[in-house]
C-alpha cells in the first residue's frame, strides 16, 4: 500500500482495543529538576556606549508554521528600522514603586563579581545527541542556530559548558566518554558538546568554555586519573579545535565539594609543565580557572571561600544549581562584592514547554483565567530567576540545562529548553520566546567578562537599583504582583538599562529617577516589551517589540507602566534604529516525518522503506564552520564525528551505553557497535541504572517492521547478560533508560535463545537451536560471531517477532501502544549491529501526519487559523510532567466537554495519561458514528482513544465526553 494514500478501510473506532482494525518584531514560535525530581558594541575603554547588535535571525520573509505540520505561513520580522515615537502621557496610577539609580553605585572597580556575563548553554546528559545531525543534514539551519545564539555584537549565549560523560546514563541519556581506557587517546570529536563549543567559538571568539564531569569512566577511579583524563581531554580539544578550556570544576556534578582536591587541582594546573607541544599551549593551560562546586541548592562552601585564603586563591568562580538564594551569613554577596569573584547560577531552569501555545491555558493564578506567556515554569518565571538570583546572591551568569534540546521527546527532563531541535531529517527547529526574555538583558547591555585592564566596558549590575518580591527559589513565583527589576549600567555611567519582570495578572508602575550619571539632562528611554499576542494577532506579534520613547517629567522622573504577564526593558540605548533588533526569531515550520529511501539519507514517501542505515558514512561530508558562522567548506563525515572506530551514528539517541559506527580492524564494512565492555573497561557511575539502549527514528511511526543484523564479540552469553535486542514503539517515560520502558522488544542470544518482551515481561520465549518454545531453525549457527537477523513487526495491537526470517511468536496486546521509534539494545559487552531497516506494512498506515499539543488551538500563521477546538468546561494547564508533550494537559470538567478537529487523513488518536473512565460520543463529518465509545487506561505519550478506517480525505471529528474524565495531551492524525 502506498504511504501517500492509505486505502479506505472499514470505519471503526477503537477505544484502544483495536477490535476492528506595527512595527512588530515577532519571533519563534514545577519541577526543581536539579536533583532528578520527576515532577516536576563596540565599547571602548572605560565602557563607552555599545553599538546595537545581536543575531540576525532569518531573512525577514515567511516560513512554514505549526508544529503539527501545518502548511500555514509563519510570521517573520521585517528586519528593518523603526522611527522613534513618544510614549503617551502616563495616567495617574496611584501606587508606584520608586527606583533611584545613583551613578556612584555603579562599581566600575569591581571587575568580576558585578559584571554581567550573560547566559550559558550546558551540553550534557545526551541533550545534544542530535545536534551534529543537524550540522550534517541541514547545515544552513545549524549555522543559523549558531548565529542566533552566539552571534552579533551582543550575543545571547556567551559560554558553552560541557558536562563530560562516561557512556552511562546521566539523566536524559549518556554522553560519550572522551577516554574509555587509560591508554586511549582522548577523542573529543565523538562528543557533540566539544564540537558545539568549537563552532560557537568561530561565531564569537570571546565565548568561554568550561568543563566538569557528571561521573568518570571506570578506569578514572581516583583524583590522579581524573586529572589525567581532564588534561588529555582539554589538550585534545585545543589540538583539534584550537580553543583552550577556560574553566574547570574538578569535582563531581551536583555533589558536595571536595575543598582539598579543589586546591590541589588548581595548583597542579598552574604548575604543570609536562606533555605540552609548545610554550603557548602550556601558558594557556596554566591559565585555566577553577569553578566550585556545582552542587544542588545553596552552596555549602560560602563560609570556606570567605575565610580560607588558599581556597580563594584557587577558585575563580562560585557556582551552584537551582537556587536563587544566599546562605544564612550572606557569604555569596561577600564573594561577589567584597572579594570580587564570580558567582554563577551554574545550572538553571529554562522555560518549560512551547511558549507559542502557552497563552491557551486557562489557569487562574490566582484569580484571572489565563497567564499569557507567564505562569508556572514559563519564560517570565525564568526571567524572575535571573533577577532574584542577582538580588539574593549576586549571580551574574546563568547556565541553562539544556538551552538546546536536541534529543528525542519523552526522555527525562524533556521540554525544558530555549530551543528545540529534535528532527534532524527535517531541519525543524523551535526557537522559544524564552530566548527573547534573555535578549531583554543581553541586547540592552554589553555583557561578558571584563579584561585584565578593566577597559572592555562590560556593564555592571547595580544592587541598590535591583529588587524583587518574587517567592521561592526554583521555581520562582512572581504571581504575587510585587516589583521585580534589575539595573545594568555602563561603567562610565553614560548608559543604563532596567529590566522589569511582571509575571502576574496585575499591571505594575514604576517611578524612576537617576542622579550622578555622566550624561546631560534626562535622556529619553526606549521601552521594549515582550508579552502574549493580542486576540487575532500572530502569536509572536508582541515579542521583543519596541513600544515607544519615554521622557522624564519636569522633575526628572520617568513613569513606566509594565503590563500583566510581560517583560519590559527601559534603556538609554538607541536600539530601535538597528535592523537586528527588529528581526524575528525564525518561526518553526512543518515537522516532516522520517520516511526515506534505502540510503536513509533521502526523503522518499513512495517506497516501502521508512528508514535504513548501514552505518557506513565514508562517502559523506559535513560542513566546516568558519569565522562568523559562515560555511567555508566540507570535511569528512567520519573524521568530524570521531574517526573510523568511534563515529557518532546518524539519528541515534543513547539512553545508556555508547552506540557508535565502527570499522573493525582489517575490515571494509562499518557496523554499529556498542562500545562499553564491562570486562575490559569496568563501568563508571550512573544516574539511572540500565543496560545499553539507543533510540532511532520518529515518534510518529505507527505500523512497521524493524530488523537488524547482529553479532557478538564476547563468546559467552554471560548468564544471559550478553544479548542483542530490537524494540518497537518507544516513546519515553520514567523507565525509558531500561529495556522495560519500551513496550515491545525481541531479545536474542547467540546460542539461539530468544524472548518476546512486553513492558519487560516475557510473553514468549525459546531457543531455535534446541527447539524449546516450539520453533527450530535447522542448521542454526550458534557461534558468537555469526551474523543473524532479528526483527519485530507491530501492526495495530499485534506484535510479531522473527529470527533469520522465521517467525518466533506473535502476541496480541489488550492495551496496545500504537506509536513510537525503534530501539536497539545490548548488554555491557562489545556487540555489533548492521543493516538496520524499518519498513512499512501493506494495508496499514505507517505514521501520523500530524501530532498536535493539546494547547495548539491555533496555528502559527500571521493570521492565525483555528486548530483544536474545545467546547464546554476544560482545564488547560501548563506546568505538568516532563513526560507530557510540552508539559501541558487539557482535562475535561464534566459531561458535555467537546474536542473537535478538522484534518486530512484516515483516522484520529487522542494521547495522554488516562484512567479509562471517559465515555465518548464520536461524531465524524456531522454524523454520530458511536454513541458511547470506551477509552482505555493509558500511560503518558500513548493512546487512550483511536479512530481508524476513515476514507482518506478531509474530515471533521468531534468527541463529546458523556461521563468520566478525558485527559488530552496530544491529538494525532493518521495518514
Amino acid at each position: 500500500m502506498s504511504k501517500q494514500n492509505v486505502s479506505s478501510l472499514v470505519l471503526c473506532f477503537v477505544a484502544l482495543s483495536l477490535a476492528c482494525g506595527e512595527s512588530s518584531s515577532p519571533g519563534a514560535g514545577t519541577d526543581a529538576e536539579a536533583s532528578g525530581s520527576a515532577g516536576g558594541d563596540t565599547g571602548g575603554a572605560g565602557g563607552s556606549t555599545p553599538s546595537p547588535g545581536g543575531a540576525t535571525a532569518g531573512s525577514g520573509g515567511t516560513s512554514t508554521g505549526g508544529s503539527g505540520g501545518s502548511d500555514s505561513e509563519g510570521q517573520a520580522g521585517s528586519g528593518g528600522t523603526i522611527s522613534p515615537v513618544a510614549c503617551e502621557e502616563p495616567t495617574d496610577v496611584g501606587s508606584a514603586t520608586s527606583i533611584s539609580l545613583d551613578g556612584t553605585n555603579i562599581q566600575s572597580g569591581n571587575v568580576n563579581g558585578l559584571t554581567f556575563k550573560g547566559f550559558g548553554v550546558l551540553s550534557a546528559n545526551g541533550t545534544s545527541e542530535l545536534l551534529m545531525d543537524y550540522k550534517a543534514e541541514h547545515p544552513e539551519q545549524y549555522a543559523e542556530l549558531l548565529k542566533i545564539l552566539f552571534g552579533g555584537t551582543r550575543p545571547v549565549i556567551t559560554h558553552v559548558k560541557v558536562e563530560m560523560g562516561n557512556d552511562r546514563n546521566n539523566s536524559t541519556g549518556a554522553d560519550p566518554a572522551t577516554m574509555r581506557l587509560a591508554n586511549e587517546a582522548a577523542n573529543v570529536r565523538r562528543s557533540p558538546g566539544f564540537q558545539l563549543a568549537a563552532d560557537a567559538k568561530r561565531v564569537n571568539p570571546d565565548l568561554k568554555v568550561s568543563i566538569l564531569r557528571w561521573n568518570a569512566p571506570g578506569w578514572a577511579n581516583n583524583n590522579d586519573k581524573v586529572y589525567t583524563w581532564f588534561k588529555n581531554t582539554i589538550l585534545a580539544a585545543y589540538r583539534a579545535y584550537g580553543y583552550m578550556v577556560d574553566y574547570v570544576n574538578p569535582g563531581l556534578n551536583e555533589r558536595s565539594p571536595d575543598l582539598t582536591w579543589t586546591k590541589q587541582y588548581a595548583a597542579r594546573v598552574k604548575a604543570d609543565t609536562a606533555g605540552f607541544n609548545d610554550a603557548t599551549e602550556q601558558a594557556l593551560y596554566n591559565s585555566i580557572k577553577v569553578v566550585i562546586s556545582d552542587e544542588v541548592g545553596i552552596g555549602s562552601f560560602g563560609g570556606s571561600i570567605v575565610s580560607d585564603a588558599a581556597l580563594r586563591d584557587a577558585v575563580a568562580v562560585a557556582g551552584y544549581h537551582y537556587n536563587t538564594d544566599d546562605d544564612g551569613a550572606g557569604n555569596f554577596k561577600k564573594v561577589a562584592e567584597q572579594l570580587d569573584k564570580e558567582v554563577w547560577n551554574s545550572e538553571a531552569q529554562a522555560t518549560f514547554g512551547n511558549t507559542a501555545f502557552r497563552p491557551s491555558n486557562n489557569m487562574k493564578d490566582p484569580t484571572v483565567a489565563g497567564t499569557g506567556i507567564g505562569g508556572i515554569n514559563g519564560p517570565l518565571e525564568m526571567g524572575n530567576t535571573i533577577i532574584k538570583g542577582f538580588v539574593k546572591s549576586r549571580r551574574t551568569h546563568f547556565v541553562y540545562q539544556p538551552a538546546i534540546g536536541s534529543f528525542y521527546e519523552g526522555g527525562q527532563y524533556s521540554f525544558k529548553e530555549l530551543l528545540s531541535a529534535r528532527d534532524p531529517w527535517s531541519g525543524w527547529i523551535h526557537y522559544d520566546a524564552g530566548l527573547d526574555i534573555l535578549r531583554h538583558f543581553s541586547w540592552f547591555a554589553k555583557t561578558g567578562w571584563e579584561n585584565q585592564d578593566n577597559t572592555a566596558g562590560i556593564w555592571r549590575v547595580v544592587p541598590q537599583s535591583s529588587d524583587t518580591g518574587a517567592t521561592g527559589t526554583n521555581p520562582v513565583n512572581g504571581r504575587n504582583g510585587t516589583p521585580s527589576y534589575m539595573t545594568l549600567a555602563a561603567p562610565d555611567k553614560r548608559n543604563f538599562s532596567i529590566v522589569f519582570m511582571n509575571d502576574s495578572e496585575r499591571a505594575q508602575t514604576y517611578k524612576l529617577q537617576t542622579v550622578n550619571m555622566d550624561y546631560a539632562g534626562n535622556p529619553a528611554l526606549e521601552l521594549w516589551e515582550t508579552r502574549a499576542a493580542d486576540p487575532g494577532a500572530a502569536f509572536n506579534s508582541n515579542y521583543m517589540k519596541y513600544r515607544c520613547n519615554m521622557s522624564a517629567d519636569a522633575s526628572g522622573i520617568y513613569t513606566i507602566n509594565v503590563d500583566p504577564y510581560s517583560i519590559l526593558t527601559a534603556t538609554t540605548l538607541a536600539n530601535s534604529g538597528d535592523a537586528a533588533h527588529n528581526q524575528a526569531l525564525p518561526v518553526e515550520g512543518a515537522r516532516t516525518v522520517l520516511d526515506t529511501d534505502a540510503s536513509g539519507s533521502t526523503q522518499n514517501t513512495s517506497d516501502k522503506i521508512l528508514y535504513a542505515d548501514k552505518f557506513d558514512y565514508s562517502t559523506r561530508t559535513v560542513p566546516v564552520i568558519g569565522s562568523g558562522g559562515r560555511i567555508t567548506g566540507t570535511e569528512s563525515y567520519i573524521t568530524s564525528r570521531g574517526g573510523p572506530q568511534s563515529v557518532i551514528p546518524r539519528y541515534a539517541c543513547d539512553r545508556n551505553g555508547a552506540f557508535e559506527a565502527y570499522l573493525p580492524d582489517g575490515s571494509s564494512n562499518f557496523v554499529l557497535r556498542q562500545q562499553v565492555d564491562r570486562p575490559s573497561m569496568g563501568l563508571g557511575g550512573t544516574w539511572n541504572e540500565g543496560n545499553p539502549i539507543t533510540g532511532i527514528g520518529d515518534n510518529r511511526w505507527l505500523d512497521y517492521k524493524a530488523s537488524v543484523d547482529v553479532s557478538f564479540e564476547n563468546n559467552s552469553t554471560q548468564s544471559g547478560n550478553n544479548y542483542a535486542a530490537i524494540g518497537a514503539r518507544q516513546q519515553g517515560g520514567g523507565n525509558s533508560h531500561y529495556i522495560n520502558g519500551t513496550p515491545y522488544f525481541l531479545k536474542f542470544w547467540f546460542d539461539g535463545g530468544w524472548q518476546l518482551l512486553v513492558d519487560g515481561t516475557s510473553v514468549a520465549s525459546g531457543n531455535v537451536a534446541s527447539g524449546s518454545g516450539g520453533v527450530t531453525i535447522n542448521g542454526f549457527n550458534a557461534a558468537h560471531d555469526a551474523w543473524h537477523n532479528i526483527a519485530i513487526q507491530v501492526v495495530e495491537n499485534k506484535v510479531t517477532a522473527s529470527l533469520d526470517g522465521v517467525t518466533l511468536a506473535s502476541y496480541t496486546d489488550a492495551n496496545p501502544r500504537l506509536s513510537g521509534r525503534v530501539d536497539l539494545a545490548s548488554g555491557y559487552y562489545f556487540t555489533r549491529f548492521d543493516n538496520l531497516k524499518v519498513e512499512t506494512v501493506d494495508g496499514h498506515a505507517p505514521y501520523y501526519s500530524e501530532l498536535l499539543d493539546d494547547l495548539e488551538m491555533s496555528d502559527l500563521a500571521s493570521a492565525p487559523a483555528p486548530r483544536l477546538v474545545y467546547g464546554g468546561a476544560w482545564a488547560h494547564e501548563n506546568g505538568k510532567s516532563m513526560y507530557n508533550y510540552q508539559r501541558s494537559l487539557s482535562t475535561s470538567r464534566g459531561a458535555g466537554s467537546t474536542l473537535k478537529y478538522t484534518f486530512t487523513g484516515t483516522g484520529l488518536d487522542i494521547l495522554g495519561p488516562n484512567n479509562g473512565s471517559a465515555k465518548l460520543e464520536v461524531t465524524v463529518d456531522g454524523q454520530v458514528v458511536n454513541p458511547s465509545a470506551n477509552t482505555l487506561a493509558s500511560k503518558e505519550l500513548y493512546q487512550t482513544f483511536s479512530l481508524r478506517g476513515l476514507g482518506h480525505g478531509a474530515h471533521t471529528v468531534e468527541v463529546k465526553v458523556l461521563g468520566g474524565t478525558l485527559v488530552v495531551d496530544a491529538v494525532a492524525v493518521v495518514l
